[in-house]
């Protein structure tokens, strides 16, 4: 319907879905025409000017969305990341808490007990939470030693994959897997979503001067099993991959490489490739291995996707990981691996040059005029000059 607001905002919603924004734009402009108080398509209008870089009026649109619906989710959301893109750490944060509100982000579980908000903690028993994916998870768990100094006693529920890794890392603190109810925790008494703690403990760039190294801790007998099988694949860099994440989404793919275009890595000599990605990807190896003449190592007795443990061992007897933005690069940069992470700029880099949760991490990004495809040339020419 034409002159139905709610279709047009519904059409440009699609459009963006699709990386199309500026013709999204010009749906939720229609929308707005028709009836200029429709919050969630000023909302929507500002998210599509944000994604074609206006950010200042991106701020503003999501500012006239908020007045109109005080309580609109996902113009809190939207604003508190964008906010977080540009280093405005305690604005960020306060609009990052409405990400489970928003449906942007999963889905939030708290327990029945009273949330954590940055108050004193003495004397206090404190659930942290898992959220997301394994690789946020990862990347907040660096706050997580900041929180069990606070607290008489620390929780952490986290994915079953990441107890034993975690239960080494931070042993004053209980791990375990997350429950599938929460609705009582007798041990505890607050709970915080690990991603929160970042609001108590980041709340300006400063606070990040203390990260000068990885926080979690392999298995040293799994390290030294893994460091002698990576030995005998002879000498040379010994170079780990990984190329796209398991949700592979519309808005995602643009922040991956295929693995078809990893030509000038490929041809670097002197390097030992070993094979990181989790899920099935063998064709996609095997494709490679044949187009490039190249051997991309791997080992049946490991699995990826569900032993963390084991990769993080593997990962530790390695001198580089080349990563996207997948649990791969995370997880190597919080053990202090030395990883390349190629993609687009986000939200965790802060309005910053770099990612400072790990100051492991280099960040490769597409440069004016380029795309994702020519990122691995850039890093090949990097490859080759060494040192990493």
């Amino acid at each position: 319907l034409p002159d139905e607001p709610r279709a047009n905002n519904n059409f440009g919603h699609a459009l963006q879905g699709r990386l199309r924004h500026a013709e999204a734009a010009r749906w939720f402009r229609r929308a707005l025409a028709l009836d200029p108080a429709y919050a969630a398509a000023l909302s929507n209008l500002g998210l599509a000017v944000q994604r074609l870089g206006g950010g200042r009026r991106a701020e503003t649109l999501y500012g006239r969305a908020l007045r109109l619906t005080p309580d609109l989710a996902l113009a809190h959301f939207n604003r508190g990341l964008l906010r977080l893109e540009r280093g405005d750490l305690a604005e960020g944060w306060a609009g990052y808490g409405w990400r489970f509100a928003s449906g942007q982000v999963g889905a939030g579980r708290p327990p029945r007990m009273p949330a954590w908000r940055g108050e004193e903690l003495a004397g206090k028993r404190l659930l942290v939470w898992g959220e997301q994916g394994v690789g946020d998870t990862i990347l907040f768990s660096s706050l997580c030693a900041e929180a069990i100094a606070c607290a008489r006693s620390v929780v952490i529920e986290t994915d079953r994959r990441l107890v034993p890794l975690f239960a080494r890392s931070f042993p004053a603190a209980l791990v375990r897997a997350q429950r599938p109810d929460p609705e009582g925790v007798p041990d505890c008494d607050l709970h915080v979503p690990i991603g929160s703690l970042a609001r108590v403990f980041r709340r300006d760039l400063s606070a990040f001067a203390a990260q000068d190294g990885g926080w979690l801790v392999p298995d040293p007998e799994r390290v030294a099993r893994w460091r002698d099988r990576v030995a005998a694949l002879g000498p040379g860099l010994r170079v780990g991959i990984g190329w796209r994440s398991a949700l592979m989404t519309e808005s995602r793919r643009a922040a991956y490489s295929r693995l078809d275009r990893w030509g000038p890595l490929f041809a670097v000599p002197g390097v030992v490739f070993v094979n990181l990605q989790y899920g099935a990807c063998e064709a996609e190896l095997a494709a490679a291995e044949q187009r490039f003449g190249v051997a991309v190592h791997r080992w049946g007795d490991l699995d990826l996707t569900d032993d963390f443990d084991g990769t993080a061992a593997l990962m530790t007897a390695l001198d580089l990981v080349i990563s996207p933005a997948m649990a791969v690069g995370e997880l190597a940069a919080a053990l202090g691996v030395p990883v390349w992470r190629f993609g687009g700029r986000d939200w965790t880099q802060l309005g910053t040059a770099v990612r400072p949760w790990f100051p492991a991490q280099r960040l490769f990004q597409p440069r004016a005029g380029e795309d994702i495809a020519d990122v691995p040339k850039r890093m090949a020419a990097q490859l080759a000059r060494r040192p990493i």
